[in-house]
């Protein structure tokens, strides 16, 4: 280890509570729930029709001129508008986002020079671009003589919310785009601390973007079975005795990361210390957790030695904490197994699960941990399971000061990463 540190001098967040980390922040300090009816398209014969839905403008290209102030070139979103690619929301959350990072860091030229490390959701085409190319219920796009239909215009590439963030905010360092589902976030933000610990850069802006609230992504949420049934408010009980599913949710976090000396001596101010990271797999099946827990409580164990701490350093945990019948159950006996009693809360019942942002918006929700000395609850909490054998914060957020928290991000095809944040 070369004795470099790194360190979030920045945070910026879209999420159900609204525009900025300020909103989350808020919403989550006063033990709100932001989860509502689906807005952004008729959902009434989905079964579910809720979600953590961002409550903005009308188009995308009317979000980023509210926000003009965040961007630094925002005369490209009329173009981008007119090319269709603004369709796709996780792009403009993730330019919101970021730009608020990088404003809130206070960076400047200099750090132009950084890199950028974003996980991002792997959806790229329109359900109603797609209905164009139906044959009975069979849909042929990309093979013999359908290949390059017209008819269909994929959303976005992969990497396209890199591409405009990294144009618009003048980056020049290296970019590198993380595609590992519903852990895709944590591992951006482990990767962008690798990055400055290696040496390799002293700056990275980063964080996720995701968004599933459309046809195409509920639909295909719901024949996997994970979304709640439940049309209402409280659907996502994550822990709680009669949890039956997720809710989907979108949005979007981003962090500066920057080496620490370098921070101290330009005078930012450091938000957190990101003291370790971890990432395993689990190697048992494509949706479903290994229900022992055992390669999530490897990922948390080797985050802990990695910084250099004994688990009794651990004063809170962010859980991924789904709501699903299995997720929790495997996840809550690792915790104990490492952990013991300490406290732990998921923050998916109050904003949904943020698919390859969760792990992201999940990260500058620990923030609050060093900020105001508050864990934040978990909503809709209200009934202990024995098989969630943790001790969950309920509904209203703890008053606690604590020196490190632990975030869980665990993803299908069983990716998971645990990230350990420091008081500064």
């Amino acid at each position: 280890m070369s004795g470099r540190r790194a360190v979030i001098t920045g945070v910026g967040a879209v999420s159900a509570f609204g525009v900025g980390y300020d909103a989350l922040a808020s919403g989550l300090a006063a033990g709100r729930s932001a989860i509502g009816p689906i807005k952004n398209f008729d959902a009434r014969t989905f079964p579910t029709r809720v979600a953590g839905e961002v409550p903005i403008e009308k188009t995308s290209a009317a979000f980023l001129e509210k926000h003009r102030g965040l961007l630094l070139h925002v005369g490209e979103a009329d173009a981008w508008e007119e090319s269709g690619l603004l369709r796709d929301r996780k792009v403009s959350f993730g330019l919101v986002a970021a730009a608020e990072a990088w404003r809130s860091a206070r960076c400047g030229t200099a750090e132009r020079k950084g890199a950028l490390s974003i996980g991002l959701g792997l959806e790229q085409a329109f359900l109603e671009d797609l209905a164009g190319e139906l044959e009975g219920d069979v849909i042929r796009v990309g093979a013999g003589e359908h290949a390059g239909a017209d008819g269909v215009r994929f959303r976005s590439r992969v990497d396209l919310t890199a591409e405009k963030i990294r144009n618009v905010l003048g980056l020049s360092g290296r970019v590198a785009v993380h595609v590992s589902a519903c852990a895709a976030g944590g591992m951006a933000v482990a990767h962008a601390a690798s990055l400055v610990e290696r040496g390799a850069a002293d700056v990275v802006l980063c964080g996720a973007a995701d968004s599933m609230v459309n046809p195409l992504g509920i639909g295909g949420m719901s024949r996997l079975g994970a979304p709640s049934p439940r049309a209402e408010s409280s659907a996502c009980r994550p822990f709680d005795r009669r949890r039956d599913g997720l809710v989907v949710g979108e949005g979007a976090a981003m962090f500066v990361v920057e080496e620490a000396s370098r921070a101290r001596a330009r005078g930012a101010e450091v938000l957190a210390l990101i003291a370790g990271y971890a990432t395993t797999q689990d190697a048992y099946r494509a949706t479903a957790p290994r229900p022992d827990g055992a390669r999530a409580l490897a990922a948390m164990e080797r985050a802990v030695r990695r910084a250099n701490l004994t688990p009794a350093d651990v004063g809170y945990v962010n859980a991924h904490g789904t709501g699903t019948p299995l997720n929790d159950p495997a996840e809550a006996k690792a915790i104990r197994a490492l952990l013991g009693d300490v406290p732990t809360s998921s923050i998916k019942g109050a904003v949904g699960h943020l698919m390859a942002a969760a792990g992201a918006i999940e990260l500058a929700a620990c923030l609050l941990a060093f900020t105001r000395d508050l864990l934040p609850g978990t909503a809709h909490f209200e009934e202990p399971d024995p098989e969630c054998p943790v001790h969950v914060i309920g509904p209203s957020p703890l008053e606690r000061r604590v020196d490190h928290v632990l975030s869980n991000s665990f993803g299908f095809g069983g990716q998971n990463v645990s990230v350990l944040l420091g008081r500064p």
